[in-house]
């Protein structure tokens, strides 16, 4: 498992079964803790893989009947989330502890709502063909935006499933140079049998995002009729028309990743008091121990690029000289990275004997990285203090090399106690003294005939920063720096009782050496303790036709100034279900986003990161409810919704900031259609 991998593999929490999923889905089981029987008869089986040692376990297809038009919005991903308007587009969380770790090219890090891992990857197990196809649309033919994905699986007999999936997104955008076009797609495969497993898939993703820097101004959404002086009043409706930083610039970021995991299972065959139709004994093979390789390689580039000739006016510093064929100046920013790791591992299986109570892994991990970035040398000129490339072609390579040891002990059979955890170290290389200890432990009973569910999870942390925390060069940021590791300390807890349909989660963590994205947008580390605090309740009530789920979270820093969190923030949504003949389902309600108004960050196209807000333009965002009117449709095996999002922009105070100066899509008519075929 690379360095990378474990800053993906879930959020801040240590691993569990529970963080893999979301926070509104049902809990996944492992697929040692199911029984076969049940397995046997479903006609569909998704699952995802545990990080590193890819052990399956049960995924929830997303096949819900109701609330399908909020799923399909970006607010949907989390409690609380900044974007910059439009499906596809950067966005960064505002719960902390669903936060993950950076990537080691954090150019990734704003899209991975959008990127496939091999921890969010389905793989699939099906008796007949399964294809799931899904289109939404929104705005007029000037600001529309599009989303089209699909995936298609099948099994070749009881052993081999092959399967590929696609994901396109394009955006106009409602306001000038927010577009974007995304498109992914995945080919995956497995093979399944008593003795030898496999899973593997091959991706690719192509990001563009046109970018503007945020509006000059935010009174041309919170005053629309009076702006600033000399805008003319009678194009306040006209988004398009609202000024920006700048134009003609853009990001683009690309990815591809093979993967695949493979286990060889030694064991003995166990004859079952069942017989045969010739009337022998029938017999099932028994794991003992396994024999585990996993292999991942990686490869990003990223390139942000501009023909704005007054983007430099943007900037304090300017490092990079580029003239075009017309003598104009543009920015031609590119770096690139790519990773290959191996990680073997040896698995003593749980279960095999009744004495056998817990599983037992270790393994060792190899990975080679390189990285390429602009170099620097001094002009002729004399100026001093700053760094002038003339032309950035030379290239500065970076390369790194890691090896770690580790392993973990878990228990997934049995409603009792079930617990994981694990353990690894960096032995040598560039991350050696890296140290991960993780654990979580989960109990299940019966309460009021229905299961209750109390769950602990902590964690130990002490790791490198991101190398492109640590090292950049480009046009307006340049920067080589020597961080201390980052100190992490959690602990937290959850209780779900299905029979209120009431879940209640805390935690609190202390960070040491904590870094954050400065006002001028450089990283910069915090010397001392940050401490957050989060409770969050999630509360769902339901009588007949009428239904009302609730969620909030309360969430408190100890240095605002450099991690600024919203204090509150909410969910709610209102509606009435029913059917019409039988067959048809018909949902109709209302929902409302909301968190108190705090410091949001900034973000930044050339770096791609949220930072902290400039000085000169210190805003609060929030305090705004987000209101959503929806119609929700069930028929068969399709679903089609029709929603007004953003109405509480026609009737409330418009202050409908996402970011600082990003402001969310005015009130837009969105619909949808998914259809499933699995017959």
């Amino acid at each position: 498992m690379s360095a990378q991998d474990r800053r993906e593999g879930g959020g801040r929490g240590s691993f569990s079964l529970a963080n893999l999923s979301s926070a509104k889905k049902d809990i996944p089981d492992s697929l040692l803790a199911v029984d076969s029987a049940a397995l046997k008869s479903k006609r569909i089986i998704a699952y995802h893989l545990t990080p590193l040692l890819g052990e399956p376990y049960i995924a929830p297809l997303d096949t819900g009947r109701l609330n399908y038009a909020n799923s399909t919005l970006v607010e949907s991903k989390s409690l609380a989330v900044g974007y910059q308007a439009n499906i596809g587009s950067t966005a960064q969380t505002r719960m902390f502890f669903e936060r993950k770790e950076a990537r080691d090219f954090i150019f990734a890090d704003p899209y991975d709502y959008y990127i496939t891992t091999p921890e969010n990857a389905y793989f699939y197990d099906t008796k007949i063909p399964y294809t799931d196809i899904m289109y939404t649309t929104a705005g007029s033919s000037q600001n529309k935006d599009e989303r089209l994905k699909g995936t298609l699986t099948l099994n070749f007999g009881k052993k081999i499933n092959i399967g590929g999936d696609l994901d396109y997104i394009y955006s106009r955008g409602h306001y000038e140079s927010n577009g974007n076009k995304l498109l992914s797609y995945r080919l995956f495969g497995s093979y399944l049998s008593d003795k030898y497993d496999l899973y593997a898939y091959l991706s690719n993703f192509n990001f563009i995002n046109k970018e503007n820097g945020g509006l000059t101004n935010d009174r041309y959404i919170t005053n629309p009729d009076n702006p600033v002086e000399g805008f003319d009043s009678k194009r306040a409706t006209d988004t398009k028309a609202f000024p920006v930083r700048f134009s003609d610039t853009w990001n683009r970021v690309r990815g591809k990743q093979y993967f695949f995991t493979q286990r060889y299972n030694l064991g003995f065959e166990r004859e079952l008091d069942e017989t045969d139709e010739e009337g022998n004994a029938k017999k099932v093979f028994v794991p003992v121990s396994s024999i585990i390789h996993t292999f991942e390689y990686k490869d990003n580039r990223r390139h942000f690029g501009s023909g704005d000739q007054g983007i430099d006016t943007c900037y304090v510093d300017h490092f990079i000289d580029t003239e075009n064929s017309e003598n104009k100046q543009v920015v031609e920013d590119r770096t690139s990275y790519w990773s290959l790791s191996n990680t073997l591992g040896l698995s003593l299986r749980e279960g095999f004997q009744d004495w056998v109570k817990f599983g037992l892994t270790a393994y060792i991990n190899f990975e080679k990285r390189r990285f390429k970035l602009p170099a620097a040398y001094d002009t002729e000129d004399g100026i001093s203090g700053t760094q002038i490339l003339v032309t950035p072609k030379t290239q500065q390579i970076y390369d790194e090399f890691s090896s770690f040891i580790g392993a973990e002990l878990s228990k997934s059979q049995g409603r009792l106690l079930t617990f994981n955890a694990r353990g690894e170290l960096g032995l040598f290389g560039s991350d050696v003294g890296e140290l991960r200890v993780t654990g979580n432990l989960q109990t299940r009973f019966t309460l009021f005939k229905k299961d209750a569910v109390i769950k602990a999870d902590a964690y130990i942390k002490n790791v490198n920063p991101a190398f492109y925390v640590r090292h950049f060069h480009s046009s307006f940021f340049w920067w080589d720096n020597d961080f201390k590791k980052i100190q992490q300390v959690y602990a937290g807890g959850e209780i779900n009782l299905e029979s209120t349909k009431t879940k209640l989660s805390a935690g609190v963590e202390s960070i040491q050496n904590y870094i954050f994205f400065n006002h001028k947008g450089y990283p910069e580390q915090k010397n001392g303790n940050i401490q957050v605090i989060s409770a969050r309740l999630k509360q769902d009530l339901k009588y007949r036709a009428f239904g009302w789920e609730n969620e909030v979270a309360y969430q408190l820093s100890s240095d605002k100034e450099v991690l600024p969190l919203p204090q509150l923030s909410l969910y709610t949504n209102m509606y009435v279900a029913f059917k019409l003949a039988k067959v048809l389902t018909i949902q109709l309600g209302a929902n409302m986003y909301y968190n108190t108004a705090y410091y949001a960050p900034y973000y930044e196209p050339a770096t791609q990161q949220f930072q902290l807000q400039r000085p000169n333009e210190q805003v609060k965002v929030g305090n705004y409810p987000l209101i959503n009117a929806y119609a929700n449709f069930h028929l068969k095996q399709a679903r089609f919704f029709v929603m007004a999002y953003n109405l509480s922009s026609k009737f409330v105070d418009p202050n409908y900031f996402s970011l600082s100066h990003y402001p969310l899509d005015p009130m837009v008519l969105k619909m949808g259609v998914a259809v499933m075929f699995n017959n």
